[in-house]
């Protein structure tokens, strides 16, 4: 029983190679085909066979044959950009990373003269007042709980959760 079992798995695995094999060489067939068209349209004169033409690796001793001069040889060539002119001297190393005073504060300018009229002492948001903040990548409704002038922050408690928190006037915006 094992025999005819062997025998027919065996049998099977032949007939699937060989309707592999069939497809393969039917396919080869087609594209040398098309590949003869392709050399008639472009009128280059068919080599006599592959093996003639292309040497085998393991003879290194043979020289490959020459291409007849009868084929154009078609190159790329990239365009090349026009020289750059020379600089006098060695060329300026560039700085990596931050710049050299970029950790040091910097000296705090003069304020400029506001162009719009009225006191500059007022408060720009009261307690009790709703607005809207930026923060991150996004904008939040809340209410103002504190206003602290001289650092020119403001506390407020988030509408949606209640969350505190202090921004600068400039982030905050009446709602």
């Amino acid at each position: 029983m094992q025999n005819d079992m062997k025998s027919t798995i065996q049998a099977a695995v032949a007939e699937a190679v060989e309707k592999t094999m069939g497809r393969q060489l039917e396919l080869q067939r087609r594209q040398l085909e098309l590949l003869e068209k392709v050399v008639q349209f472009l009128g280059i004169e068919a080599g006599p066979t592959r093996e003639a033409s292309a040497p085998k690796r393991a003879s290194a001793s043979v020289p490959a044959p020459k291409r007849p001069s009868s084929v154009p040889v078609r190159k790329w060539v990239r365009p090349q950009a026009a020289p750059k002119p020379a600089k006098a001297g060695p060329a300026p190393q560039k700085g990596r990373g931050r710049p050299h005073g970029a950790g040091r504060a910097a000296k705090p300018m003069p304020a400029a003269t506001s162009s719009s009229p009225g006191p500059a002492t007022s408060v720009p948001y009261a307690e009790g007042q709703e607005v809207r903040y930026k923060q991150g990548r996004g904008a939040f409704t809340a209410k103002v709980k504190a206003v602290d002038e001289k650092a020119k922050t403001v506390t407020l408690a988030r509408v949606s959760d209640g969350r505190k928190v202090v921004r600068p006037f400039d982030k905050v915006t009446p709602a």
